[in-house]
């Protein structure tokens, strides 16, 4: 294992942070693109199952939230 400084362990906890948020975006956009498959037929209903399911991308705050709960774990002593 390597040492690395503060500087360096922040940016990889903001890395996977955002790599969750980008496999939680892409899991949903599969869902909304098999929903509105659901409903090729009728495209009012596609529309409406399009825009029930499409995810919304995530902020930079969203990623800053989600890398301080993981950095909070790497805080714990427990």
């Amino acid at each position: 294992m390597t040492n690395k400084n503060p500087y360096q362990l922040r940016y990889d906890v903001l890395a996977m942070a955002k790599d969750m948020l980008d496999k939680t975006y892409e899991t949903n956009l599969e869902i909304a693109k098999t929903a509105m498959e659901a409903y090729a037929e009728d495209a009012d209903q596609a529309l409406k199952a399009w825009e029930r399911y499409v995810p919304k991308m995530y902020t930079p705050e969203e990623i800053k939230k989600n890398a301080e709960t993981l950095y909070d774990f790497v805080l714990k002593e427990k």
